[in-house]
């Protein structure tokens, strides 16, 4: 196990030197194949999660960072194997899920996380991030890092799934403010055997509120909804040109409202990007161990659906 282990490492080490970064603005993370092809087409995961730090109180509420989330830092060797956060949303009514947080923060033991996975370059580090070395304990509550669980779920036996509603008093960025900046991020991704290497720049607009318009039906998945939509704006207009994939997580207020919905209908949302793992995990299979540099395949984790 062991030998296979270090085998993949490296093998990761040399996709991420063969995708260095140009720039300081740019970042690299090399995921195993295995934890691809496990998370390209689901909504969550399920990890256990050491909690080395935690904000003492939820951010406050405006716009841009001050979401109302509180952020905590720590690891998932078993699972992740990245630097990481994780992160609950409209904070301020989770008091259970807060107070489990406090609780278990810098005691150096795991507890059951769950919550929607999240790779967005938000964040990144100055070195590559290869999955599967050590991670060191993070200094503070926001780590470089590429990989979180935002919003969470549940936490030991507590849910957190009531947090999945819009942010009342959050100014979101606009449609076509965010999806503009996603539109244009671009991509460089790398593959062998193992291991998948991604490469992308600096990354941003975490909340964007938008319109999304179904073009095929909900697809029930394992945790989740998932369904490919054009992206409007707030007064009806066409702001992507090509479909971008939504993901609802199972048990949450947008998850219940998209399942009844059809080809053509409107549901106006709350959003927040992730890199789309079904669109890398192609990109993969086509190019291997050339690189290809494309346009940055994302998708909307929906966090909250406005009344309209």
């Amino acid at each position: 196990m062991k030998n296979r282990l270090r085998i993949a490492i490296t093998l990761a080490l040399q996709l991420s030197l063969a995708l260095a970064p140009a720039a300081s603005h740019a970042g690299t993370v090399v995921l195993k194949r295995a934890f691809v092809e496990k998370y390209k087409n689901r909504a969550t995961a399920d990890i256990e999660f050491i909690i080395d730090h935690a904000h003492k109180k939820p951010n406050a509420i405006s716009s841009d960072g001050q979401d109302g989330d509180l952020h905590s830092s720590g690891r998932a060797p078993n699972e992740v194997g990245l630097p990481m956060v994780a992160e609950v949303m409209n904070a301020k009514s989770q008091t259970a899920g807060v107070n489990l947080i406090r609780q278990n923060e810098g005691k150096n033991q795991p507890i059951p996380l769950s919550g929607a996975w999240r790779i967005w370059f938000e964040h990144p580090s100055a070195t590559d991030q290869i999955q599967g070395q050590p991670v060191p304990v993070p200094k503070d509550t926001n780590p470089a890092h590429v990989f979180e669980v935002h919003p969470i779920t549940q936490l030991q036996t507590t849910s957190v799934l009531s947090a999945f509603q819009s942010i009342p008093g959050y100014q979101a960025y606009d449609a076509e403010t965010a999806f503009s900046s996603y539109e244009s991020m671009t991509v460089t991704v790398r593959a062998n055997s193992s291991a998948i290497g991604i490469k992308a720049p600096k990354a941003g607009y975490n909340y964007a509120e938008f319109v999304m318009e179904l073009q095929g039906p909900p697809q029930q998945v394992a945790d989740g909804v998932l369904v490919l939509a054009t992206v409007l704006d707030t007064e009806g207009s066409t702001v992507v040109g090509q479909l971008r994939r939504m993901v609802f997580v199972a048990g949450t207020e947008p998850a219940t409202k998209v399942k009844g919905l059809k080809k053509g209908d409107r549901l106006h949302v709350l959003g927040i990007p992730r890199v789309n793992l079904e669109r890398i995990a192609y990109l993969a299979s086509q190019n291997g161990q050339n690189p290809v540099t494309t346009k940055l395949p994302y998708e909307m984790i929906i966090v909250g659906a406005f009344p309209d």
